[in-house]
């Protein structure tokens, strides 16, 4: 992506990261008007994905009743033509339908989703707000964990490099197990260091998908790449759209960060009599070990609550 999108999250319109294009499957094949996705290419669980092909099935398909409506014409011919949604949502470059549609049966579309899961994660572009990293496209909660929402409607999420410099290397991150439930604005994990502990808040509501092994042996890792490989679960959303009226997306979420650390500069004043400083234009890598008498609880209930 080039330069920092403006969109803001209040739309609850998903804003998918490293995904150019954001026109409905229907609208790129030409059977709707054109429209934007509404649910981030999860044409499964979409509430219009069903009702196009609901009012196509009533129209009948039969070659007694020929349909006269233009969209079910377009749409016989995208069936005849046999394009793959993946290919006309940009995902991938070609590939031809061989399930009729039918998703769920396709393990192509499984092997799709399993690789977004499984792929290692790049270094997203950052920008500095106050001598902290905001990622671009991720979208922030007032606790400072992110959501990154990804192709097909799942939502990679983990601590924000905020909570990190603030709390510094941790110790032990305790993950939830595959297939629990995680709710927005309730404790979704829990990170260790010295005998103290904190629950980071998850971003969304949602059953968790996959979670970042990495993390079980070098916790440590969250804090050397807070946005990239120190991920710390995948979610199948279950509120998304509502979810993301809540976060921080875009410029809001940059204004927010300098404003967070504004709020850090005067606590730490007001209780360590310390004023933090920037290094190299960026924040201390560990602020709770670097600066003596920080206290850790108030730390985290002013934070990451």
């Amino acid at each position: 992506m080039t330069g920092h999108t403006t969109q803001g999250s209040k739309t609850g319109q998903p804003f998918i990261y490293g995904l150019t294009n954001n026109q409905c499957v229907w609208s790129r094949a030409g059977v709707v008007k054109p429209i934007a996705c509404i649910n981030a290419f999860d044409c499964l669980g979409c509430a219009f994905d069903r009702k196009v092909q609901a009012d196509f099935d009533a129209r009948g398909q039969s070659d007694a009743q020929p349909a006269a409506d233009p969209r079910t014409v377009r749409l016989r011919m995208l069936m005849n033509q046999r394009k793959c949604r993946h290919m006309l949502s940009g995902r991938v470059a070609y590939k031809l339908c061989g399930h009729g549609y039918d998703c769920v049966r396709c393990p192509y579309d499984q092997m799709l989703e399993d690789n977004g899961i499984q792929t290692p994660l790049s270094e997203p572009l950052c920008d500095p707000a106050s001598g902290f990293n905001v990622a671009r496209d991720y979208y922030y909660h007032h606790g400072h964990t992110w959501a990154r929402v990804e192709y097909g409607g799942r939502v990679r999420v983990g601590m924000d490099d905020f909570a990190l410099r603030l709390l510094g290397p941790q110790e032990k991150i305790e993950l939830p197990g595959l297939g629990e439930a995680v709710a927005q604005n309730r404790p979704q994990a829990k990170i260790g260091r010295g005998g103290h502990t904190a629950q980071p808040l998850s971003p969304v509501d949602g059953k968790v998908l996959a979670v970042n092994a990495k993390l079980t042996g070098r916790a440590d890792t969250a804090n050397q790449s807070p946005y990239g490989e120190g991920w710390f679960m995948v979610i199948q959303p279950t509120n998304l759209r509502r979810n993301l009226k809540n976060l921080l997306f875009g410029t809001e979420s940059l204004a927010w960060m300098d404003d967070e650390s504004q709020r850090l500069t005067s606590l730490l004043s007001e209780t360590a009599g310390y004023r933090l400083a920037a290094t190299g234009g960026e924040a201390v890598s560990d602020i709770y070990g670097t600066i003596p008498n920080a206290d850790w609880n108030r730390l985290v209930a002013e934070f990451l609550v």
